[in-house]
């Protein structure tokens, strides 16, 4: 393990790891916040108050990026050892030894299944620290599996197929921030948009609906089988792979919602909603 133990290194991205990030978040706020602001002004009446929302989908889509970008590098320039969405033979192979420097996966791809540890750590307690809005129930619960997945991977060293797992969840991340931000600003040709909104949505039915039972749940429900691991690790595993992909026929049910209902082609509406708890004593809330 990077940073010792299994138990040791995980609690430090956790802990440390999304301090770091949400420090990186703050400065990145505090540098672009009024900038945003500003735009957005000058977009039209009523356009201001989405920069709350723009500032967040683009630091997210920053950070999805990132990891995106460094998880598909790790996948096709072979540092996962033939472990991707095109071949699968290799992710199992050589268990439990796959985590051994110049044996197995390099520390590379360790430290990046920690980054994304600190990275959910970040997203769910980001609103405790005033740098986001409240997340809802589906958003909570999917960093929550997330999280519970990504732990329990790194413990018993299922470092390559958990990083496959992980870029075929979150592969879209990007395209979906910048389709929230050109949908908040109302981008013109609204054309535009709509288009990279279809692009998204069948890129999301490419990996999270039909990559993930194809190319996925075999390795982890039959090959996992085939060799010696924890029966019931197993199962915990699969059940909370199958949660999220649960959550995600959940939100494509909702994207095409949103594809064929017309919503695209309006114009955005913004409401100001009343928050008693919040000591601003507001907050500002998107109704798509």
């Amino acid at each position: 393990m990077l940073l010792g133990d299994a138990i040791t290194s995980c609690l430090v991205a956790a802990l440390l790891g999304s301090f770091v990030v949400l420090a990186l978040r703050y400065v990145f706020y505090v540098a672009v916040f009024e900038r945003i602001r500003l735009y957005l002004r000058r977009r039209g009446p009523g356009f201001e108050m989405y920069t709350p929302v723009v500032t967040e989908e683009l630091w997210e889509g920053l950070g999805s990026t990132v990891l995106v970008a460094l998880g598909s590098a790790a996948l096709w320039l072979g540092h996962n050892d033939r472990c991707h969405p095109g071949d699968t033979r290799g992710c199992l192979r050589g268990w439990p030894q796959q985590h051994v420097v110049g044996e197995g996966t390099p520390w590379t791809v360790d430290a990046l299944l920690l980054a994304q540890i600190a990275w959910y750590t970040q997203c769910t307690t980001k609103h405790w620290f005033g740098l986001g809005r409240l997340q809802g129930l589906d958003t909570a619960l999917h960093h929550a599996f997330s999280l519970c997945l990504l732990a329990l991977a790194y413990s018993l060293e299922l470092h390559r197929v958990s990083l496959l797992a992980h870029w075929l969840f979150v592969v879209t991340n990007p395209l979906l921030s910048a389709s929230k931000i050109l949908h908040c600003i109302d981008m013109r040709p609204r054309a535009l948009k709509k288009a990279l909104f279809v692009f998204f949505v069948l890129a999301y039915f490419a990996t999270r609906v039909i990559a993930v039972p194809v190319v996925l749940l075999p390795c982890t429900l039959y090959d996992a089988w085939t060799i010696p691991l924890d029966r019931r690790a197993a199962v915990v595993g699969n059940a909370l792979l199958v949660l999220l992909y649960g959550l995600s026929l959940f939100w494509f049910g909702r994207l095409l919602g949103i594809l064929f209902t017309g919503k695209l082609d309006s114009t955005p509406r913004m409401a100001l909603v009343t928050a008693p708890r919040d000591s601003r004593g507001r907050k500002w809330h998107k109704q798509l």
